[in-house]
């Protein structure tokens, strides 16, 4: 059976993120479209594992590193 409590906190946690790297994450070293594919939360909603994708001419790699380093202010 399918928790849709949890559910749908993912797709708040994904939109808010997407949110997140659209407005406020300035990082001139970026360049590339960043979007948001899913996100899993554990059920006792401690963690949240975030999958995203990237098109333009930045490395995979090097998005991931930068937001990452942005984390703290993500969760922020």
């Amino acid at each position: 059976m399918k928790n849709v409590r949890l559910e749908r906190i993912n797709s708040e946690i994904a939109a808010a993120i997407q949110a997140i790297i659209d407005n406020n994450i300035r990082d001139p070293q970026i360049d590339a479209l960043i979007s948001v594919l899913h996100v899993d939360t554990t059920p006792y909603l401690a963690y949240s594992r975030v999958y995203i994708t990237s098109m333009g001419n930045t490395p995979t790699a090097e998005i991931v590193a930068r937001l990452k380093g942005a984390g703290g202010f993500i969760r922020g």
